[in-house]
């Protein structure tokens, strides 16, 4: 089985994104794993979701990002019977649990709302680290 992971961008290249890698390839055991964060943002992925037989699609805070519940809308177009996991994530500490669908009550963000939860995760996590360079101890919430 092929998976394209779908996860907002201010996961990739994180502890949350390697854990989440993990968890899939020990529950799922594709043959393939697709990680846009591989790609570069820039990058047309729509042929990588096109290959896929699965996504495996983050939510953060009960709540899909404009760029992957868009991601899943562009591989159900080419094929309404693709399989769809989530996982429900609050921070690198708090994955899980991967489900299979979409669990009721998963909120789509609007590209404004997606910008702005990653404007304050980012914002907090600049000065978490900031304030840690001083004293020590590195909080980054993914």
């Amino acid at each position: 089985m092929h998976i394209f992971f779908s996860h907002p961008t201010f996961t990739f290249n994180t502890e949350t994104e390697r854990k989440c890698i993990k968890i899939i390839q020990d529950h799922l055991e594709p043959d393939k794993i697709t990680n846009p964060a591989d790609f570069g943002i820039k990058h047309d992925i729509k042929g990588e979701l096109k290959e896929a037989d699965a996504i495996v699609a983050m939510a953060v805070s009960g709540a899909f990002t404009y760029v992957v519940w868009k991601e899943m809308e562009i591989r159900k177009k080419e094929d309404t019977e693709v399989k769809i996991y989530t996982f429900m994530v609050q921070n690198k500490e708090n994955i899980g649990p991967l489900v299979e669908g979409i669990p009721e009550g998963i909120k789509k963000l609007s590209k404004e709302q997606s910008k702005k939860v990653a404007y304050q995760i980012s914002k907090d996590d600049y000065q978490d680290g900031f304030i840690s360079s001083l004293f020590g101890s590195h909080r980054s919430r993914f």
